[in-house]
C-alpha cells in the first residue's frame, strides 16, 4: 500500500510585477547541500531578489504560522541566496576592479564555480542574470536609505528588492551592514547571505562574503513558472 502526500507551498508572493510560489518547508544545510536538495525537487534556487521579497512578505503578517517561521530563520540562522559574487582585481581589462554578480551560479562539488571570462561575455551580451558593480560602493554600516541606494545592493536585489531590504532593515534597532570587499588583489568567489547579525548588534546583515561550507543556512525552493 502506498500513500501520496501532497506538498505544501507559500503562494502568490508579489515579485517584479508578477507572483512567485515557494515550496514549503525550507531546505537546510550548507550551500551546496541546499542547492542539491532544491534541484532534486525540480525547483529553482532562489536568487537574492526572490529571497528579499519572501522575507518582506513575511513581515506583513509577522504573527502568521509560516511568516513567523521565515522571520525566525532570518533572526536565528540565515538565508542562502543563490546569487554568486566574483570579486575581481584592478587590471587593464575593460571590466575590472569590482564585483560580478550572477544569479544561479554553477556549483561544483559544493563550491561556486564562477568563470570570469564567461561572465564578462554574458555582461557584454546584456544577460540580465549577470551584473557588474565597480568598487567604490559603500560597505560596512550604513543607514537603511543608503542601503536602498547602494549600487551593490541594487545590483544584487534589483530596485524593488533593495527597497524591500531597506524596509526590513528598519524593523531592527541598529543600522544595517553590508559585508563585502572594497578591493581585491586576486579573484575571490563568495556566496550571498541574508541574516540578522546576532553577534554584532540587532541589525540586518547583507553579506556578500559568505562561506559555502557553513552549515545551518536555509532556502525555500522556487516553484518554476510554467506559464499556467
Amino acid at each position: 500500500m502506498k500513500a501520496k502526500i501532497g506538498k505544501s507551498y507559500l503562494t502568490e508572493i508579489l515579485h517584479e510585477g508578477g507572483k512567485i510560489n515557494f515550496q514549503y518547508p525550507s531546505f537546510r544545510g550548507n550551500y551546496g547541500n541546499v542547492a542539491e536538495k532544491i534541484d532534486a525537487e525540480g525547483l529553482q534556487r532562489p536568487n537574492s531578489s526572490e529571497t528579499a521579497l519572501l522575507v518582506y512578505d513575511a513581515f506583513q503578517n509577522p504573527e502568521g504560522k509560516y511568516e513567523s517561521e521565515i522571520i525566525d530563520i532570518l533572526n536565528k540562522g540565515w538565508f542562502w541566496e543563490f546569487t554568486g559574487n566574483l570579486y575581481i582585481p584592478k587590471s587593464n581589462e575593460e571590466i575590472n576592479n569590482g564585483v560580478i554578480l550572477e544569479n544561479n551560479p554553477k556549483i561544483i562539488n559544493g563550491r561556486l564555480a564562477m568563470d570570469k571570462d564567461s561572465l564578462i561575455n554574458r555582461l557584454q551580451e546584456g544577460d540580465s542574470n549577470v551584473q557588474f558593480v565597480p568598487f567604490g560602493f559603500k560597505a560596512g554600516e550604513q543607514t537603511s536609505r543608503e542601503l536602498e541606494k547602494n549600487p551593490y545592493v541594487v545590483a544584487r536585489y534589483g530596485e524593488e528588492g533593495a527597497e524591500k531590504i531597506a524596509e526590513i532593515a528598519d524593523k531592527y534597532r541598529r543600522n544595517p551592514r553590508v559585508w563585502a570587499f572594497d578591493s581585491v588583489d586576486e579573484k575571490i568567489q563568495r556566496v550571498s547571505v541574508l541574516y540578522r547579525e546576532w553577534g554584532f548588534g540587532d541589525r540586518i546583515g547583507v553579506d556578500g562574503n559568505g562561506r559555502h561550507h557553513d552549515g545551518g543556512g536555509c532556502a525555500f525552493g522556487v516553484v518554476p513558472n510554467k506559464g499556467e
